[in-house]
């Protein structure tokens, strides 16, 4: 699945700002909310403040224990960290808050984010130990931030600069992959503390820019990808495309840039049509509460990489505009159903047939044949206006339960409300950001999961086969 961002907000610098589709409640700053100004006024109750409206989808009681993370955490950072900052001038305190807020984003359980909270106090003190984070917050807690841990001490992957050369070790990567099968939540958490670590790489010196780049893409990044987490891959691929390969990023942002300018008209138009053909439909008006379509745009590393692939020129990239539908089927209450959820995404695609002509062997069909991480969606590629010979337009069609699945992979399963454990069947509802979105975990579900963690086995013999070989 290619992730994309809206082209209005992409800029070609690095350490810009960089925002996730208007599909996606997923707002990404490279910073905390804190200006460098109000350093000095930080308390408590801010702190809370500006964590809590990114939890709010849990329960009071869950609010009371991330809370009570909190008050350890500036408990420690009084005791042990008092005075200290980042590299970007920030205090310590700030790190964990970006990390929590950024599975909050996610809608991950409370012990997800507390873990998140806690997740350096061992590593960098004496004060905290793995005991008394399990006698004050339970196992699940403990056993997150453990395993964070040992994956933060892991080796380092080769740099380019033979001057800071650090090898990766195939015993660290087992130890890493396999803290990945016990406890998946380890990498969502260790995922989200590398991408607020590159949201601030800019701090770094230049030979450690390139090598944290340099693993994120070849570790990181792939890691979120295995798992379905798009939001947090696409940001970690864009962020590290910026400081591996800062010209070629440049010159993808402003054929980006040309693009959109160039048919940004004709995409309108394209929308327009799309729904006015939707609202006509009487099937679709029968069978759906809602469908959304989504102008979006490919993100700038996959643009890049499909160069690589064909071997051509940033300059001869001419398809950049997709636009995503997303339908909502009406819930069925002790009736059988019209038809499928999926049946409704096929009639779409004839629907868009319909009004255009699709470029054969353009049409992709991950509904039926899901990718190995779950996700699942429609894609074809169609000629809107037949006199703009050049302008090609993507076509994506999704329900909203694999648009979720779409955004945060495995980390749906660890949601706030419902979490499951082991292999067990619940129903898992997001009703903040997700507008009361229900999934359930039947059998395709549970297979899915199952998928998930035998492709982790597998990448992991791959992986570090191909490490071990290079060391």
């Amino acid at each position: 699945m290619d992730e994309r961002y809206p082209v209005e907000v992409l800029r070609g610098v690095p350490g810009s700002m960089l925002l996730l589709s208007a599909s996606s409640n997923w707002k990404l700053c490279c910073s905390s909310s804190f200006s460098s100004e109000s350093f000095e006024e930080i308390s408590p109750e801010s702190l809370w403040e500006d964590l809590k409206p990114t939890i709010s989808y849990l329960s009071c009681k869950e609010l009371e224990l991330v809370n009570k993370a909190l008050n350890s955490l500036l408990q420690l950072a009084f005791e042990a960290h008092d005075g200290q900052k980042r590299r970007s001038g920030e205090p310590f305190i700030i790190h964990p808050i970006a990390v929590a807020q950024i599975l909050g984003q996610l809608e991950l359980d409370w012990e997800s984010v507390a873990a998140g909270l806690l997740h350096d106090t061992v590593e960098d003190t004496d004060v905290v130990t793995f005991e008394r984070i399990e006698k004050e917050f339970g196992a699940t807690v403990r056993r997150i931030v453990e395993g964070e841990t040992k994956v933060s001490k892991l080796g380092k992957i080769k740099c380019k600069d033979e001057s800071h050369v650090q090898d990766v070790k195939a015993d660290d990567l087992r130890q890493m992959f396999l803290s990945m099968t016990e406890e998946v939540r380890v990498i969502i958490v260790k995922l989200a503390d590398r991408l607020h670590n590159m949201r601030t790489l800019s701090h770094m010196p230049p030979h450690k820019q390139s090598g944290i780049a340099t693993e994120t893409l070849q570790v990181f990044a792939p890691l979120a990808k295995l798992l379905g987490i798009y939001q947090i891959k696409s940001e970690l691929e864009n962020l590290a495309f910026m400081y591996t390969n800062a010209q070629d990023y440049a010159r993808v942002q402003r054929r980006i840039a040309e693009l959109h300018k160039e048919h940004e008209k004709e995409l309108k138009e394209a929308k327009r049509i799309l729904m006015k053909k939707i609202e006509e439909d009487q099937f679709l008006e029968l069978v759906t509460v809602m469908t959304e379509i989504q102008s979006i745009c490919k993100e700038p590393y996959s643009i890049y990489k499909a160069v690589l692939k064909s071997k051509s020129s940033i300059k001869e990239v001419n398809q950049i505009a997709q636009l995503r539908i997303i339908i909502k089927p009406k819930p069925c209450v002790g009736v059988r159903p019209l038809c499928s959820a999926q049946q409704i995404c096929y009639h779409l695609l004839g629907l868009v047939h319909g009004i255009w002509t699709p470029i054969p062997r353009a049409m992709k069909d991950y509904i039926a044949t899901p990718k190995p991480n779950g996700y699942q969606s429609l894609h074809t590629t169609v000629i809107p206006f037949l006199y703009e010979s050049m302008f090609r337009l993507e076509v994506q069609i999704r329900t909203e339960e694999m648009d979720l699945i779409a955004e945060r992979g495995i980390a749906a399963h660890y949601s706030g409300k419902g979490f499951v454990n082991g292999l067990v069947g619940h129903v898992i509802t997001n009703d903040k950001n997700s507008g009361g979105k229900i999934v359930c975990l039947n059998n395709a579900n549970i297979a899915l999961r199952i998928g998930w963690l035998n492709a982790i086995r597998e990448w992991q013999e791959e992986f570090v086969g191909n490490m071990s070989s290079q060391a």
